[in-house]
């Protein structure tokens, strides 16, 4: 019996660990290349994304180049400084976003700019910017790229609003600027306009009618409108589906749906000149320059157009009427307040008294209580009756 247990446990190969298998561990006769289908897909997939997302960094810096390229040159004509203080005239803000900054001019603090560009063949890229997915996703939604320009305008210039606004984009504005909605009245071309406004491609809203006046009756202006839906004066040419120009717009309000909450809010917003163009690859240089220098025109009449009395007395009475408003909310919202402090207060009072009532006085008052209330909201429509 003992020789036996000793030839058994003789025969018992020695544990290994881990480490002392290694390879020799492996059964590769058991192992075909199909296992590693699913790894390489995943693989494959991961580097055409890279791929697509820095062919698509390319693709935009290149058209954020030309555009800014195209319109250098007007740029460094009306300011003294354009570029950073390291004098990159063209800063990435991210693989879609770019800046760029313009300071010293007469009327005009500073101009930040942003060129904001499509997501194209990156596939991550596009699903968080296409307009489509921004309900379920968070999102910077824009549908085609786009240049945005805010200038900050010097302090002395008066409080008022101007608009031109492409008619595509007034309704979506109209909702997203109380401004928009609220500040300007529609205003017409004055009668000794050189050549005929865009009416049918381009609204324009105003406070201030003399500023309006001035603006509309500029020939340079009226061009560069024109210009801007790809067409000659007298309507000739091949329009684009859409103005290049979607809006440019003076104000001394701040870019919000709603009035502020306060007065103070409403009167800390600096005063600005914004700007949003499309921006279309085929566009030739000239017309970029023409679009870019209509800034400048409008910024000018802004600052040497002269308001009489009588329009600032208008323009102090709208911004007037907008405090107003926020008063009157800021009543309502009083007296809601009050309203639910005195019934909260009425609710523990009469909660106090109900709770020294023996069982049978609180069912008599619950009742009462139920037909009271059965009873007001019959009176006030609020129950159907089947």
């Amino acid at each position: 019996m003992d020789d036996d247990l000793d030839a058994f446990t003789l025969n018992v190969p020695a544990p290994t660990t881990r480490v002392q298998r290694g390879l020799a561990g492996i059964a590769w006769n058991l192992i075909k290349l199909e296992d590693f289908y699913a790894e390489a897909v995943a693989v494959i997939g991961l580097l055409l994304v890279l791929a697509a997302h820095f062919y698509t960094r390319t693709i935009n810096q290149a058209i954020a180049t030309s555009w800014l390229k195209a319109s250098v040159a007007v740029w460094q004509a009306n300011f003294a400084q354009f570029g950073d203080e390291k004098n990159y005239s063209l800063i990435r803000d991210g693989p879609y976003d770019f800046i760029f900054y313009a300071s010293g001019r007469e009327y005009v603090k500073k101009v930040y700019g942003f060129i904001k560009l499509v997501a194209r063949y990156d596939p991550i890229g596009y699903i968080f910017s296409n307009p489509y997915t921004a309900i379920v996703l968070p999102s910077n939604a824009i549908k085609h790229d786009t240049v945005l320009m805010d200038f900050h305008v010097t302090d002395d210039l008066p409080n008022l609003f101007f608009a031109i606004i492409s008619r595509d984009q007034y309704a979506n504005l109209k909702r997203k600027r109380y401004d928009v909605a609220d500040f300007g009245a529609l205003a017409k071309p004055p009668s000794n306009c050189p050549i005929p406004f865009p009416k049918d491609q381009f609204v324009v809203l105003t406070d201030a009618p003399e500023l309006a006046n001035a603006i509309l009756a500029d020939r340079d202006v009226a061009e560069a409108l024109w210009a801007s839906c790809g067409l000659n004066p007298d309507g000739s040419g091949n329009a684009f589906s859409t103005p290049l120009i979607e809006s440019i717009i003076i104000t001394d309000q701040a870019k919000l749906a709603e009035l502020p909450a306060s007065i103070d809010e409403l009167r800390s917003y600096p005063k600005m000149m914004h700007a949003t163009f499309k921006i279309d690859e085929k566009a030739p240089t000239e017309l970029t320059q023409k679009m870019v220098q209509l800034l400048m025109d409008v910024v000018d009449h802004y600052g040497r157009t002269p308001i009489s009395t009588e329009g600032l007395n208008k323009l102090k009475k709208v911004r007037s009427a907008a405090e107003e408003r926020i008063l009157k909310k800021q009543e309502e919202a009083r007296k809601r307040e009050l309203k639910d402090i005195k019934y909260q207060a009425q609710k523990k009072k009469e909660e106090e008294v109900v709770s020294k009532m023996t069982p049978e006085e609180q069912r008599k008052y619950n009742e009462k209580k139920q037909k009271q209330e059965l009873k007001q909201r019959k009176k006030s429509g609020k129950i159907v009756m089947g």
